[in-house]
């Protein structure tokens, strides 16, 4: 099985462009979620093997059989952990309901509720079974803004074709915002030109406004919630090098007034920290980005995931100082095809005034 798995390995990543040039994700999608049921298990017996080796040197037979043991039942489970969340955790949609206390929330804004939507990748779904049942449940909560903070795609444009009727059956009293994540420039993507590309890139944007969505790119929008202002700010994603920073931070607040209540969607948390914290007065922002790894642990209420050695602001909810950041786990996948111990993510802000 190993030498098998080796040779789809080898095969698969021999010729990264053809990877970048592909627009059916079957292959990658199936090399990747194999890979990971198979090898992450076998890491942890070898690491065991190898310190029951040591044990051994020592005399401690009786602690070596209990390490390989143990491992093997802990392995065991996991393989079990992982083909689930390849099977069905990924199918398996998540609510989270989070209220906010901000100390600059006019009363009038106290209750007013957002949904928050991000990281969808179409390009991992087959049909629209399982986004029309995510804008079920967005409209079941009659928002007053849903809010979609990027990554609508993998790469093309195409992705979206046959899901634009669920996204513009999602309703909200005072509108749709999105902003466009990493995956949405076409950047992973190796184009015949740059006018291809960018044909690409405007296409999409289209059809997410065509579903209804005010598409923010390094500007803001008003609007009023009885009687007091809301500006919503959208900057585009905010990327790590190599690739390029969009995100003008500056541009975007330009023409913001002073004394409204406003919010911000930056696609990568990391921009909170690089330039929205100390730096601003923006009380609340919102994320998405980490996918928090598509994988972690939850037992008794706590929660961890790996991507926050990659990432510190990963998924939930932070706060410095007066100022928040939401960072919603995505609903979609991309790489590994599957949600281990990470659902799926519908957030339903309420704004709560001290």
């Amino acid at each position: 099985m190993s030498t098998v798995l080796m040779g789809i390995l080898a095969f698969g990543f021999s010729n990264p462009s053809k990877i970048r040039e592909a627009n059916n994700y079957d292959f990658f999608y199936f090399v990747i979620s194999v890979s990971f049921l198979i090898l992450t298990p076998k890491f942890l017996l070898a690491a065991s093997y190898l310190i029951s080796l040591v044990l051994r040197l020592f005399k401690a037979r009786y602690f070596s059989r209990i390490l390989l043991m143990s491992s093997l039942i802990i392995s065991l489970g996991l393989m079990i952990n992982i083909g689930y969340g390849i099977t069905f955790g990924r199918k398996t949609l998540r609510v989270i309901k989070q209220e906010i206390y901000l100390d600059s929330l006019p009363d009038a804004l106290d209750k007013t509720t957002i949904v928050q939507i991000s990281d969808i990748h179409l390009g991992g779904f087959k049909d629209d079974s399982f986004i029309r049942r995510a804008a079920d449940e967005i409209n079941s909560f009659h928002p007053d803004l849903i809010l979609f903070t990027g990554d609508m795609v993998n790469n093309y444009y195409q992705e979206m074709l046959g899901f634009e009727d669920e996204f513009a059956a999602m309703k909200a009293s005072f509108g749709k915002y999105a902003i466009l994540g990493n995956h949405d420039y076409g950047d992973y993507s190796n184009w015949e030109s740059k006018e291809q590309k960018q044909i690409n890139h405007q296409t999409l944007e289209g059809m997410i406004e065509d579903a209804g969505f005010e598409l923010l790119l390094n500007e803001s929008a008003k609007i009023d919630i009885n009687n007091e202002s809301v500006e919503i700010i959208g900057v585009e994603n905010w990327g790590h090098p190599p690739f390029p920073q969009y995100a003008d931070l500056d541009m975007a607040m330009k023409n913001t007034e002073k004394q409204s209540f406003k919010i911000l969607m930056t696609h990568d948390p990391a921009h909170w920290a690089d330039r929205v914290i100390e730096k601003t007065d923006v009380p609340l922002s919102l994320s998405g980005h980490t996918h928090a790894a598509q994988s972690g642990i939850q037992f008794a209420g706590i929660e961890f995931s790996p991507m926050y050695f990659i990432q510190k602001y990963w998924g939930g909810l932070y706060k410095h100082g007066n100022q928040y950041l939401y960072v919603n786990r995505g609903i979609g996948c991309v790489g590994l095809l599957g949600r281990i111990e990470m659902a799926p993510e519908i957030t339903v802000l309420t704004l709560r005034s001290k």
